[in-house]
Parts: C-alpha cells; structure tokens; sequence
C-alpha cells in the first residue's frame, strides 16, 4: 500500500474491512458506517488515488487482486459478526508457539485474522485466503497445504492434499463445516470428506468453528460423529437436541459471547 498519512478513521475502517473480506460494496459501508453512498463514494476514490483500494463496480476491493474471490467474500459477509466473535474467543484456546491447522472456509479465515500480528507459532493450511493471511505474520511460520485449487472454496482438495496433511503433527486443528445435526458433523460435497478427516487425524486437538445458523442447516455428506470433536465453539446456545449429543461425547462447548 502506498501512502496512508492523513486518513480518516472512517478510511481506516475501509481498509481493515477489506483486508478481512476482500471486497466490500458500497451499499454496505454507508449503512453500517451511518453515511451516505455519495461520502463513502468520495472515501474510496480517495483511497484509490492513493493506491490503497481498487474502485469496482458496486463497491470496493484490494488493488493486487487478493487471494478472496467474490463468492468467498459474500460468504464471509454472511454472519460477519457471529464469525469474528467466534475467531476471537478461539485466540484463548492458541498458545503463542504452538503449531494449528487451519480448515478453509470463511469462520476459519476469520480464526487466521484474528492471530495477534506478533504471533510466533506454525500455520498449516489448506485455504488460499488463509496463506495470503500468513504473510501478514513476521514471525509465524505458514505452511501450504498442496493439492487441486477449488475456486468456490478457495481451498486445496485431493490426494496430493491429504498426502501432504499425513506427514504432519499439529496441536490443534480448527475445523469448518457445514452443518451440525445431533448425529454429527455434515459437509457439502463427498469431495471434501478425505481432506477434512486427515486434518482432524493430524492434531491432538479438534476444535470445530460453526455459527448458530450452521445448526439443523442442509447439508447431504456425513462426515465424523462427535467423538471425533474435542472443542465447539460456537456464537449462541445450541438447540437442545445437538447440545445433548455433543455433552454425551465430552466435546466442550464454548459460546463466543459467554467467552468475551
């Protein structure tokens, strides 16, 4: 980025936006920041004059084509809040040495986010947007997880994946999915399953990221019963039938605003 003296906090808040989310539209902005279109208009040219931002159309993004396509960053959007409090309250459960694996998927980008900039521990990775994360970091370690790019992801998928993840150790691994139902963990796609199942094998520790609308969500593939789970964290109370299940298992359960 090129000059950044003299900016406003709301141009401030512009760029920490976009360096979680990668695009954020114009609409948006000017709701949550309580001006108008036309000021935060004004912002961004601004921004883009200094060569911080790129002006596109509806809204705003990085100027170098960051590692966020447009489908991961409107997911990332959806239950923003609910993400970033849930990637907050999982920074107690992250010693600052200690080597975790990161899932892809937007709750566990946010988890990458929120890792203080002095953080001095190994991150392992499948996730496109978590690597460009890891080059924030001036003395974390990151290390990328090979295999086939899936563009609606933005993850790595496949056997060199999983050959990769099965000659590594980590601490922990933090864990996305699409769903939770008392009888388990579900995904999207069979694709996934071997990936995702050789990243809980890899750690002493699994912690499962996933927001209150991930509860009784539709989602088709089974991936791994409770027993598999160390660790929820999650941002409300869970519908009893799934908080049963998972107190039967002796996953402990952490609720992001009981945590704050």
């Amino acid at each position: 980025m090129s000059n950044t003296v003299g900016l406003s906090s709301r141009q401030t808040e512009i760029i920490n936006r976009l360096g979680k989310h990668g695009f954020v539209s114009t609409a948006e902005l000017a709701a949550s920041l309580s001006v108008s279109d036309m000021t935060i208009r004004r912002d961004t040219r601004d921004l883009a004059t200094r060569g911080i931002v790129k002006v596109v159309h509806g809204g705003v993004s990085l100027p170098h084509g960051a590692l966020h396509t447009t489908d991961f960053a409107e997911r990332a959007s959806n239950e923003s809040d609910a993400k970033e409090r849930i990637a907050i309250a999982c920074q107690a459960l992250i010693s600052p040495r200690e080597t975790i694996i990161i899932d892809a998927g937007t709750t566990c980008f946010e988890v990458a986010h929120q890792l203080p900039n002095d953080f001095q521990g190994t991150i392992i990775t499948n996730s496109a947007p978590v690597i460009q994360q890891g080059l924030q970091f001036k003395s974390a370690r990151t290390i990328c997880l090979g295999g086939e790019l899936l563009q609606d992801s933005q993850a790595f998928a496949g056997d060199m994946t999983v050959a990769a993840v099965n000659r590594l150790r980590a601490q922990k691994t933090f864990l996305g999915v699409a769903a939770i139902h008392a009888d388990g963990l579900y995904v999207d796609r069979d694709l996934e399953l071997p990936v995702k199942r050789a990243l809980i094998r890899a750690a002493d520790h699994v912690v499962v990221v996933a927001t209150s609308g991930k509860m009784n969500h539709s989602a088709i593939v089974h991936l791994m019963d409770f027993d598999a789970v160390d660790t929820l964290v999650t941002d409300a109370p869970l519908p009893p039938a799934i908080a049963k299940a998972l107190a039967s298992a002796n996953v402990r359960v952490i609720t992001a605003d009981q945590a704050a």
